[in-house]
């Protein structure tokens, strides 16, 4: 009552002064449909009509007498009969949903005797349900004596449960190398950048020395010093899968081939000149879509582990294969189904006990003398790499007879993509002619020796510190090349930097530089341009071959 009162006398005030602009008239419409939901049928019939009547009052006086001087009869002839049919309409809607509120309230009054029928079913129910649990418990004493027959259920049970914690056991596992993981991914990172000093100056020193220089031993021993730091490096990012792996459609039989014929492999056959080697390789595997580098590191710590476990004489199996498995089983871990080139690396040692299997792909987790054999990763590194390769392992070893280790790795998709493979090095760097470089890292370091070489290799550079600097010169100027560093402290990355930089320039040259990189940030950056891809530390031969190739790809 009092809201519409209140309001029944604003309009009234509205009205009598007309409101801006004299469009106070308008608001008389909506008092109807006001009155009639506040007050009901009959009340909000008779305060409209109040309402009405005190606005005929006022517009008879203004006519009249022209007192208030805001009307005239042509508004007097349209604003009544205008206000009658709104009033009409909404009476006929208020009426419906008067109507429409009974018939709720009817169905309500309908639903609450079916409740009142429930409520009574369901006590007869539960009525029912105690006879049933009288019956149930004398039922109980017959089934107890029947209770030798689930006896083997219950051993069923026992071996689920056993399963379940073997799968927790494993899961603590992989999150235990997650963590151990973006550890040694982020130490790699830092200790790249740390490296592409001690690897690129003394390659850049070296090639101002004269052959009988007395400093050319020592500046190569930092320098080979500092590229096998790189390769415990390369060991970390595989462990922290952050590493880039250049994946590419190859055959698994040839980097064996490859692996027989290297210098590693001779060495490690002449430190064990009483074990034989059996090479069974299927020559009718098909290609894998994966990545040489961390297949062939792979291969090396499996054959290296494989020859280290025999000792005295012995026998080390390497054999190829391909499987077609049609269903997921379990093995050291879950083989999903699929179609796979089997790689099993056999050996006569002593065999594994169940204890230490559990616990071989754990970091630096070993049983050798730490210092004398390795660094504790290497199998690690094995893990890993199958992993960034979506293959599987599995292994067969018995205590006195010798192991079996299984990898799975998937047979390559017809429309698998291939990155570009890292540039091989050469003896002879490539030299400019005086093109113009860009070099965007936000190390002041790497950008003192990314301008060192550069220009010894004859060519005109310009540094920037981020990508929003980079962005800025793109605008201004035009390079022949940019190397861009992948990874920034702060502002946009290498690959948003890229992304921008297309927008200005779509046919600009980029060469990716990263010692530490998300895979599919990378990949994305390789797939924007095509170009090629440096890890650090990176000497003198691979980025002048980088920049060589890339600066005439059209």
């Amino acid at each position: 009552y009092a809201s519409a009162a209140i309001i029944n006398i604003f309009y009234c005030f509205l009205f009598i002064t007309g409101g801006v602009n004299g469009t106070a008239f308008m608001w008389i419409y909506t008092y109807p449909i006001v009155a009639l939901f506040l007050l009901g049928l009959f009340q909000g019939t008779v305060a409209t009509l109040l309402l009405l009547v005190f606005t005929l009052v006022v517009l008879a006086v203004d006519l009249l007498t022209q007192a208030i001087n805001l009307y005239n009869f042509s508004f007097a002839v349209r604003f009544i009969p205008s206000f009658l049919i709104i009033f009409g309409f909404t009476y006929f809607i208020e009426k419906s949903r008067a109507n429409a509120h009974a018939a709720l309230l009817k169905e309500q009054d309908a639903l609450t005797l079916v409740v009142v029928r429930l409520k009574n079913k369901e006590r007869q129910l539960k009525h029912e349900q105690d006879k049933l649990e009288h019956r149930v418990a004398d039922r109980t004493k017959e089934l107890l004596e029947t209770n030798k027959q689930l006896l083997e259920e219950i051993e069923d049970r026992k071996k689920a449960e056993e399963e379940r914690n073997q799968l927790q056991n494993e899961l603590s596992r992989a999150q235990k190398m997650e963590v151990l993981g973006r550890l040694a991914g982020g130490v790699a990172h830092d200790l790249n950048n740390v490296l592409s000093g001690i690897v690129s100056y003394p390659d850049f020193l070296l090639l101002d020395l004269p052959d009988d220089s007395h400093l050319r031993g020592p500046l190569e021993t930092i320098k080979n010093s500092g590229e096998r730091a790189a390769a415990i490096v390369q060991d970390l990012l595989t462990l922290a899968r952050r590493g880039v792996p250049v994946k590419k459609p190859l055959s698994l039989n040839r980097i064996l081939h490859e692996y027989c014929a290297s210098p590693e492999y001779t060495q490690l056959c002449a430190l064990h000149p009483d074990i034989s080697v059996v090479l069974d390789l299927d020559e009718s595997i098909p290609l894998l879509n994966g990545s040489p580098l961390h297949l062939q590191k792979a291969i090396m710590n499996l054959v290296g582990n494989a020859f280290e476990a025999v000792e005295g004489a012995g026998t080390v199996t390497i054999s190829t294969q391909t499987k077609d498995i049609s269903a997921s089983f379990k093995g050291y871990e879950i083989i999903e189904k699929g179609k796979y080139v089997v790689l099993k690396i056999q050996d006569s040692g002593a065999g594994i006990s169940p204890e230490v299997l559990s616990k071989i792909f754990e970091p630096f987790y070993t049983k050798k003398k730490m210092g004398r054999s390795g660094t504790g990763l290497g199998m690690t590194v094995v893990w890993g790499a199958i992993k960034d390769n979506e293959g599987f392992i599995d292994i067969d070893s018995v205590p006195g007879k010798g192991t079996s280790i299984y990898t799975y790795l998937p047979v390559a998709h017809e429309n698998s993509i291939a990155l570009q493979e890292q540039i091989p090095k050469n003896k002879q760097p490539d030299h400019g002619k005086g093109q113009t470089i860009l070099i965007v890292d936000d190390e002041k370091e790497q950008r003192d020796i990314g301008t060192s070489i550069m220009e010894k290799l004859g060519y005109r550079v310009t540094t920037v510190s981020s990508g929003e600097e980079a962005v800025e010169h793109i605008k201004k100027y035009t390079f022949d090349l940019i190397l861009l560093d992948m990874i920034m402290a702060s502002g946009m990355d290498g690959l948003d930097t890229y992304q921008k930089i297309l927008t200005i320039s779509p046919l600009q040259k980029v060469i990716i530089i990263s010692g530490y990189s998300e895979n599919s940030r990378v990949r994305e950056a390789l797939r924007l341009g095509n170009g090629a891809y440096l890890k650090k530390p990176y000497t003198i031969e691979e980025v002048s071959r980088a920049v060589a190739d890339e600066l005439p790809r059209t």
